[in-house]
Formats: structure tokens, sequence, C-alpha cells
């Protein structure tokens, strides 16, 4: 982009993204590189791209500004950088459960902060999710909820597929299908069993995970299938609801290792040793009357 924005210098073309064209810019002020995308012309989601810039939270990839310059309209958002959980399972197989659970509240935590400010993603999968240097996740790529379906692996939330209105928990099935790549480091719907028709609607389930992963505590596994529920209602209400049961979660799988290491490390009860032995008793006289 050869026209200049007042305050940033522009360092790269990174192509189109959901909004418009994406940059890889410098804020001149605080020298630091920044994430710039010129809204497309016809874009028409100003409200949305306000509340995207006034995102802040550490697990989000937090906004800076939005400006309109000679070009039109831009939005300016931190620029994160590291491995997505797809690369990290492509790259080294399934993350260990204790880590899959901090990512499940991390992220639990940023998308029940974006949509306090009525921000839904819309499009979570493991392509959506950095992994910093600090090993801390953040979620990217808020934008308009256009459908960006086109690959076999789809984490859409089923009604999101249908065309119909999603909220929230569209999201935090979308997480859940995320988390069960994360742990299993398969799709979901690989080898998933035939689809069923309940009530003429047809529903489709996962192969479960606890088969995809034998070492996974039940606790998690449920965890993760009810965040995949078919019915938006079998969810949790909200992300701030997942949050808490992802912590309830954590406790029990806590509870129950500190459990076993007890019972491995209580010492087992010795056999009480066996009498010796002593010389043979005298059989005693009878005395004569």
């Amino acid at each position: 982009m050869s026209d200049p924005i007042a305050g940033y210098q522009i360092e790269k073309d990174l192509g189109p993204n959901a909004w418009g064209r994406a940059y890889r810019a410098r804020q001149v002020s605080l020298d630091r590189p920044v994430y710039l995308t010129l809204l497309h012309p016809d874009f028409e989601s100003i409200a949305l791209a306000r509340a995207c810039a006034a995102l802040t939270h550490p697990h989000l990839v937090s906004g800076i500004d939005l400006g309109e310059c000679d070009r039109g309209r831009y939005l300016v958002q931190e620029w994160a950088e590291g491995p997505t959980i797809g690369d990290v399972v492509h790259r080294g197989g399934p993350v260990a459960e204790e880590r899959g659970t901090a990512i499940a509240l991390a992220t639990a935590h940023a998308l029940d902060a974006a949509a306090r400010k009525g921000i839904v993603h819309g499009r979570i999968d493991p392509e959506a999710i950095l992994i910093t240097s600090g090993g801390s996740p953040k979620i990217r790529g808020f934008g308009p909820n256009r459908n960006y379906a086109g690959t076999p692996e789809d984490y859409r939330a089923p009604e999101q597929k249908a065309g119909e209105a999603t909220d929230v928990r569209a999201d935090i099935y979308s997480l859940g299908a995320t988390l069960y790549f994360a742990l299993s480091g398969r799709y979901p719907f690989t080898d998933a069993p035939p689809a069923e028709v309940v009530d003429g609607v047809v529903i489709e389930s996962p192969h479960p995970l606890g088969r995809a992963n034998r070492r996974l505590h039940a606790e998690l596994v449920s965890l993760v299938e009810r965040m995949m529920a078919w019915r938006p209602d079998d969810r949790f209400s909200g992300a701030g609801a997942l949050a808490e049961e992802v912590e309830k979660t954590m406790d029990r799988i806590e509870a129950q290792a500190r459990t076993e290491v007890s019972r491995q490390a209580r010492p087992a009860r010795r056999a009480r040793p066996a009498r010796p032995a002593g010389p043979p008793r005298r059989p005693r006289r009878r005395r004569r009357r």
C-alpha cells in the first residue's frame, strides 16, 4: 500500500482477510509491530469493528485503533506471533491433558470477554488459536461472521453450517472440536459413527474422544462432549459457565491424582509373622485315683 496512514509505517502486505486487506505495520509512536487491516470499501459492520478495536484481554489478540485514511477505514490490532494449535499438534502430536485444560480455561475466559461486548468469533478452529512464546494461548481472527467453510475439516457448529442465527454457544462448540483435535491429534469426525435422525433432525456424533485417546480422564472427555453437543441448548449457556466447569473439572482431576498418589505411597500392611514353633509338648499323665 503506497498511501501512508498517519502514525503507521506499512512493512508487509499479508493479503486478504475477512475484513479487507491485511498488513504488517509499525506503530511509530511506540515503535512496535501491529496488524493493520484496510477495511473493504463496502464494509458495513463498523459497530463490530469498533467493538473489536476496543477488545483487551490477555488471551485475545487485542484491538488498538480504528481510524480513517484516504483509502477508507482501517483497523489496527495487536501483532501476535507463535505457532497455532494446528502447528503444535502436527509437529509434536496431541498436547498433554494438563496443557489442554489450561488452553480450555484461558480461551473460555477470552470468549466470555468478547461475548460480553456482543462479539461472537464464528470461526474458532486449530488455526485461530496461537500459542505465544510464553506458552499463553491467544485467539485471533475475529471478524464478520461470513461462511468460511471450504476444507474437509469443518469445525463450525451444526446451526452455523445450516445458516441459522448463532451466539456464543456456536463458539463453544467450535472450541470443543478444537480441544478434541488438540487432545487426540485427529479431526473429531474422522471414522465417526453414522448420523442418526432424532425427531426429524439429522444428528452427527464425533468419534468418541475416550477411544481416540484412552489416557484422558473421563471428566475431561465428558466436558468436551458437552461442548460439542449437537443442540445448542445442551451445551453450556455461555463461555463464563464453561470456564467455571473447566475449573471444576481441573479440580476433580487433581483430586483424583492426589488420591491415587496417596494410595500408592501408603505402605502395604505387613503380614503378622508366624509364631515360632516351640519344643513339642509332653503328653500329660493322668493321675491314678
